[in-house]
């Protein structure tokens, strides 16, 4: 059985797979900076990434799901920056 692997289910993919490594850098770096950093370039990421798989619900969860992971770590390295 062939599976399809279309740009948009490929790039809303990498877009969770970044949101995860962002927030678990975020949790695991001591500077906070570099946390709410990563986590901003994970979000635009994510949002390119939504922008591209609008029109399939499926991989517009996927970027949805980035993009909360990657808001995750925005607010993990604010918490650090600001505690």
């Amino acid at each position: 059985m062939q599976h399809s692997t279309t740009l948009t289910k490929t790039t809303c993919i990498a877009a969770l797979v970044i949101g995860v490594i962002a927030a678990a850098f975020a949790f695991t770096t001591k500077t906070p900076a570099y946390a709410a950093t990563s986590g901003a370039v994970a979000g635009i990421i994510g949002l390119v990434s939504l922008f591209i798989g609008r029109k399939n619900i499926d991989d517009m969860q996927l970027a949805a799901a980035g993009i909360f992971m990657s808001v995750v770590a925005c607010l993990v390295g604010l918490w650090q920056i600001y505690n």
